[in-house]
């Protein structure tokens, strides 16, 4: 059975702290964007850019599905029904930050920065995620980071959130063999 690490007072004050980071972070470029990664990085950069709002400071919010930029798509890897990407501003000269839930590899977030030079050239691009379990096979780094999490091998770890998952706002760690939550 997976092990509860957190439940959902962690989940909201960590995307507060994380919020208060972005807003605090002297981004080169005119101005910041929150861009989160389908589909659970698209809930967060959701719920951070209403935090962020309530500070009185909004943040034009985007969506990208790195699906097709896949190195793995020849093996049928990471294949999902592909999503609409939707950013409806420009990203030259901006600082884009981009949202996901959990990383790992970094071969996700290297197929999302691929997808976000097809919108424009950002000033820079900096990553956000709640949870980072290491592993990388690419020199990918998150610039906000709710936390780091060690992982058994042939394990993983899972961030649920009460806007899909019926357990609400939690974090799982799932060991080698056990069951993901449902």
């Amino acid at each position: 059975m997976a092990t509860l690490l957190h439940e959902a007072d962690w989940v909201e004050s960590t995307l507060n702290r994380l919020a208060q980071e972005i807003l605090k972070d002297p981004s080169p470029g005119k101005s910041k964007v929150l861009v989160g990664l389908r589909t659970r990085g698209a809930i967060l950069a959701d719920r951070l850019g209403k935090i962020i709002e309530e500070s009185g400071q909004g943040l034009p919010i985007g969506y990208i599905d790195a699906t097709m930029y896949r190195d793995d798509l020849h093996t049928g890897a990471g294949l999902k029904p592909i999503q609409p990407s939707e950013i409806n501003f420009d990203l030259n000269d901006r600082t884009v930050i981009l949202v996901d839930d959990v990383v790992c590899t970094g071969r996700t977030i290297r197929a999302a920065i691929g997808a976000l030079f097809d919108y424009g050239r950002p000033a820079a691009i900096r990553l956000c995620c709640m949870l980072d379990r290491g592993e990388r096979e690419l020199p990918i780094q998150p610039d906000f980071v709710g936390e780091n999490i060690q992982v058994q091998k042939g394990g993983f770890v899972r961030l649920k959130l009460k806007d899909t998952d019926p357990q609400g706002d939690a974090v799982y760690l799932v060991g080698p063999g056990e069951e993901e939550p449902k």
